[in-house]
């Protein structure tokens, strides 16, 4: 089939199958002219048509397939295969996951759940807990670590959490006094383990645990993989002990973190008859069960760094290596704290008692 051509006679014909249509100004030039001008409008479309060609060339047009391995945990959801948390039986439904290809940043989670003051045994109230929160996140962030806070929805997001919270109620919280007043916040606590294993695993610290540095220890960026290939890793311990672990930083894989709720569920009715066991005396206790876990001594005690004194250069040898200071409660009972002016041990004062320490150990310290 020929291609339709413009009629020298039809000065006014118009066609919509015309893929160029030639003004009668330029048929009425001199040849010569008319040439060098269908010339420069088909270099223009060939140009147009070279460089699509060069934007379609980068294009695969073999993609390979959607690989399902890169699924990293979000929030409120499982990851791997979107169905692990469903048996096809249970009540449970497929959850979501979401796909990356890249994490800049490491994640550190804390756990953190409103519950009454009275009931918390923590000595803050909703101010002061807000405070610290925001110290926290303000300081990981800065350490270069992205940061997210749970809470017992994602605890119960966990497929087993009914089983879990079944079995805690036989584990003995009844505090002090014997009347199990803070029972809540204990609960909380042996909680949080399974919150961490339903989001994916990670790292966690408590939110009164704070980072020297970038918080790896080293004086480098924390690397995207996790301590011991994933497995279990506990990095404070009481000092001097071997391996009597303080769970204010920890890391692991998300089996890992049911693996070791479980066993900590299973200490706690170990010891159904004392009269108060938390999720710190089970981790302290299972020290002495062989390749439970991995453990470092790489936090300071909020006490040893709390001396009664403005921190200086001469001090900072405590810190060395260390990957951050935890400011618990002991901490502040324990910890001189006269050189503060206004500052007294009450537990809200502690977002102040941080921010001041940390601000000057920023300034004499991180050159060091």
């Amino acid at each position: 089939m020929k291609p339709k051509t413009l009629s020298p006679d039809s000065k006014n014909s118009e066609s919509n199958e015309s893929c160029l249509c030639v003004p009668g100004v330029l048929r009425r030039t001199h040849p010569f002219i008319y040439m060098c001008g269908l010339l420069g409008m088909a270099c223009v479309m060939t140009s147009g048509n070279r460089q699509m060609k060069t934007i379609r060339g980068m294009q695969d047009p073999n993609p390979p397939p959607f690989d399902l391995a890169p699924l990293t945990r979000i929030d409120g959801t499982f990851s791997g295969s979107p169905y692990d948390a469903y048996d096809g039986t249970s009540t449970n439904t497929p959850i979501a996951a979401a796909a990356v290809s890249e994490i800049e940043r490491p994640v550190m989670y804390t756990f953190f759940h409103r519950i009454n003051p009275e009931k918390r045994g923590t000595g803050m109230d909703d101010s002061g807990d807000n405070a610290l929160l925001d110290a926290w996140r303000t300081r990981w962030t800065a350490a270069g670590w992205d940061t997210k806070v749970l809470e017992l929805k994602h605890s119960m997001m966990h497929p087993r959490y009914e089983e879990f919270f079944s079995k805690l109620q036989d584990v003995p919280m009844h505090g002090k006094g014997g009347k199990g007043i803070n029972r809540p916040y204990n609960e909380l606590c042996f909680l949080r383990w399974l919150a961490m294993a339903a989001v994916g695993g990670g790292w966690m610290s408590d939110y009164d645990m704070f980072p020297l540095g970038y918080g790896s220890g080293n004086g480098e960026k924390q690397a995207l993989e996790l301590p011991n290939h994933g497995d279990f890793t506990v990095m404070s311990i009481i000092p001097g002990s071997k391996g009597a672990g303080i769970p204010c930083l920890m890391s692991g894989r998300a089996d890992e973190w049911t693996r070791m709720a479980f066993n900590i569920l299973d200490n706690g009715l170990a010891h159904s008859d004392e009269k108060h066991w938390t999720d710190m005396f089970a981790l302290m206790d299972l020290r002495f069960t062989n390749n439970m876990f991995f453990w470092s001594d790489d936090v300071v005690d909020g006490k040893d760094i709390l001396i009664g004194r403005d921190w200086t250069e001469k001090d900072c040898h405590t810190t060395e290596g260390k990957r951050g200071v935890h400011f618990s409660h002991d901490a502040m009972l324990r910890g001189d704290l006269s050189h503060l002016e206004g500052i007294d041990h009450h537990a809200n004062d502690r977002p102040l008692v941080v921010e001041y320490w940390m601000e000057r150990w920023n300034k004499v310290c991180q050159h060091v």
